[in-house]
């Protein structure tokens, strides 16, 4: 495939699980739960977290029945999923309904125009036992490893980005810029695939992605270390959901 056509059909599929019935426009609340039960809204029942850090439904209204839900498992009640989100020592309990208005709105990603100028090559630096600072968008913090540094330029003036390391391999970063309030949401993130051996890699700001938080604000994104945070515009990527009526 071409580069353009190959973005486009990575585009083309953010945009069908984004707006997908239980995709996550569709998140309606993120409950977090303890170990007393409680209501839920538009949720039947009485919610509480187990010892396991698993979820527990009682009083659904069927002679007494009870659920209990585990991390990977799903429930619905009429169109509502529910499903398990742990957060190290907490537990939410989050309700995704395709008739939110935001999901029924949802019309597209809009994106700036693919331009392989945004392929940018990079040298990684791996970091041995160091960690960062990782705040999320409700405040929560917690101390996290990263994977190194990549060192790129852009316009010819020195840059690095900060990354991690996903579960399911290659790098990940969080970055604002230039055009974030203005033609962008206020983050973005990025995947980066594994560097090669001599520590090159390429930095596709092309494949800049809007967070979850973009598509419901019951998602608690991670923001951007200090040292993503960039003063020039980087025009690549996607930029902002687009609504319908």
């Amino acid at each position: 495939m071409s580069f353009e056509s190959d973005w486009r059909a990575w585009h083309d599929e953010r945009e069908r699980v984004a707006g997908a019935d239980y995709g996550p426009s569709a998140l309606e609340s993120t409950n977090w739960l303890i170990s007393e039960p409680a209501a839920v809204e538009n949720v039947p029942g009485l919610w509480a977290v187990g010892a396991e850090g698993e979820i527990r439904g009682t009083e659904l209204g069927v002679a007494g029945a009870t659920v209990t839900l585990r991390r990977g498992e799903a429930l619905r009640f009429g169109r509502r999923e529910l499903r398990v989100f742990p957060r190290r020592e907490t537990v939410a309990l989050r309700v995704f309904n395709p008739a939110r208005p935001q999901r029924e709105r949802f019309s597209a990603i809009d994106a700036y125009r693919p331009d392989p100028a945004w392929r940018l090559p990079a040298t990684f630096e791996p970091a041995a036992d160091e960690s960062i600072t990782i705040v999320a968008i409700d405040g929560d913090q917690h101390e996290a490893p990263i994977a190194g540094r990549l060192r790129f330029e852009i316009r010819g003036v020195a840059h690095e980005l900060t990354v991690t390391r996903n579960v399911r391999g290659g790098l990940g970063a969080v970055f604002a810029d230039g055009t974030n309030g203005i033609e962008t949401f206020p983050f973005r993130f990025l995947a980066i695939d594994e560097p090669d051996d001599d520590g090159t890699a390429v930095v596709d700001f092309n494949r800049a992605y809007l967070p979850p938080c973009a598509f419901s604000d019951q998602f608690v994104c991670p923001l951007p270390p200090a040292g993503n945070r960039f003063t020039a515009p980087i025009r690549a990527g996607e930029r902002a959901i687009v609504l319908g009526r």
